[in-house]
């Protein structure tokens, strides 16, 4: 049993390591030498290019950050990868972006799914995140074991794309959550209370959220770098949800609220910063009154 990894950043190198340590054979292949190089003293094998040893794969994961990197490796894909070889797409994109990736992968008779997930890279790291699988059910449930190496919970969703229809939905929540977490702690700071004891209250307390439990300590403790979710690649996900929540004219003034601070987080920060440090935004609006 072997599987092929494209992406070797915060999430594909979580995925390898969930996969060796279950003994399933690993290769993978990444621009950045380091990342191929973290992965060879995992125990995986790295390679250098995109060519037939992903045919030798049983599965094949991609874990990429860019709409230009995910079009350049489906066209590659389309050329290497043999008829009926599953491939899984596990980043956040816009819809356009997902069906030209199946569209090229397709070319050479091999089968993308649309498989986003849900959760943070500490969480995929202790394999603790939520697979929304979408394509064909033959091919997702060919692909499940794997899957049940990565995740907790893995959701068949239906048709290609309806897996990233669940994926905005899911980072919406997120997106609100997160600023709620923010907003809540800023407020206990400036009634003088214990940090520490917020916390534990709210997060076992009718208030308590998953986004809570996992980004308030970084909130409180200002432990920011090194991310388990970047401020870059939420910015992203964002800016693809908006333009979709756009498309299909929803009303949501809550989000419109939480993305105006998330605005000013990507000018305010780093984005090499988790996306708890959109509390910083509430800290230095207080400064500037």
């Amino acid at each position: 049993m072997s599987v092929g990894i494209i992406g070797l950043g915060i999430m594909g190198t979580a995925y390898a390591d969930n996969l060796l340590r279950a003994g399933v054979a690993v290769s993978g292949f990444d621009p950045d030498t380091a990342a191929r190089d973290r992965l060879v003293e995992r125990g995986g094998v790295a390679h250098d290019a995109l060519d037939v040893w992903l045919t030798e794969c049983d599965l094949v994961i991609l874990s990429i950050a860019s709409t230009k990197a995910l079009a350049i490796v489906a066209e590659k894909l389309g050329e290497v990868v043999k008829p009926g070889q599953i491939v899984m797409e596990t980043g956040t994109f816009a819809m356009e972006d997902k069906l030209a990736a199946r569209d090229a992968v397709q070319k050479s008779g091999a089968i993308l799914l649309d498989t986003p997930v849900s959760g943070t890279g500490a969480q995929a790291a202790k394999a603790d995140l939520v697979i929304m699988a979408s394509g064909p059910s033959d091919a997702i449930a060919a692909a499940r074991p794997f899957m049940a190496h990565l995740c907790h919970t893995v959701i068949d969703a239906g048709p290609f794309g309806a897996g990233s229809k669940l994926k905005y939905v899911a980072n919406h929540a997120v997106a609100l959550h997160n600023c709620a977490a923010a907003e809540v702690l800023h407020y206990a700071d400036a009634l003088g209370l214990d940090r520490d004891t917020v916390y534990q209250m709210l997060s076992k307390g009718a208030g308590q959220s998953r986004m809570l439990d996992l980004r308030m300590p970084l909130m409180m403790s200002g432990a920011y770098v090194p991310a388990t979710a970047h401020m870059a690649m939420f910015e992203k996900d964002l800016a693809i949800i908006h333009a979709d929540i756009r498309e299909h004219d929803v009303t949501t003034p809550m989000f419109d609220a939480v993305l105006g601070m998330y605005d000013q987080a990507w000018t305010l920060l780093p984005k090499d910063h988790d996306t708890a440090a959109v509390f910083e935004v509430y800290r230095d609006a207080d400064k500037n009154v």
